[in-house]
């Protein structure tokens, strides 16, 4: 059993793969706590075109801003854009589902936002998750969980990640 605390949430990040429910969580938990909720793919990608990637610095510079903000939940795939910033995070959630899950997930988004992108492409890009070596892996998300001292969560299937929200639900 969970035992939360309301002010662990103040200043949250949620990690994991692409369509591992980090945009799902995130929306219920800044409704149910009044928390502002940035997605990295905002900073990341320059005015959401996916063929546009923001400069590291300038991208750095915005999340930081952000941060400095008193209550926020952060998320996204980008280890990168954790880092400089995860000193300021109260609470930490890693959801490291299973790639079954992710693929369904990324499936179903994609298919409802009637997606004409590259859907291989982006497909191809999360399966290889636990094998690339960036700071946007497996490996690097484990990292940066096991080096944080907060709180920490880690949701490792969408039925677990659900539950956790509807505990949140009830504090």
């Amino acid at each position: 059993m969970l035992n939360f605390q309301l002010d662990e949430f103040n200043r949250t990040v949620i990690i994991g793969n692409t369509a591992s429910g980090k945009s799902w969580l995130a929306k219920r938990m800044g409704k149910m706590l009044a928390l502002n909720i940035v997605d990295l793919d905002q900073i990341h990608w320059v005015d959401g075109n996916y063929n546009r990637k923001e400069s590291a610095p300038v991208a750095i510079t915005k999340i930081s801003q952000r941060a400095q903000e008193d209550r926020w939940i952060i998320e996204g795939v980008y280890g990168w854009l954790v880092s400089p910033i995860i000193l300021r995070a109260t609470c930490l959630i890693w959801t490291d589902i299973p790639w079954s899950e992710s693929r369904k997930n990324l499936l179903l988004r994609e298919t409802d936002r009637g997606s004409t992108g590259n859907f291989e492409d982006l497909e191809a890009w999360s399966g290889d998750y636990w094998n690339r070596k960036s700071a946007s892996s497996y490996g690097a998300h484990l990292a940066i969980y096991k080096g944080f001292k907060g709180s920490k969560y880690r949701l490792t299937n969408m039925k677990e990640t659900s539950a956790f929200a509807d505990r949140l639900a009830h504090i």
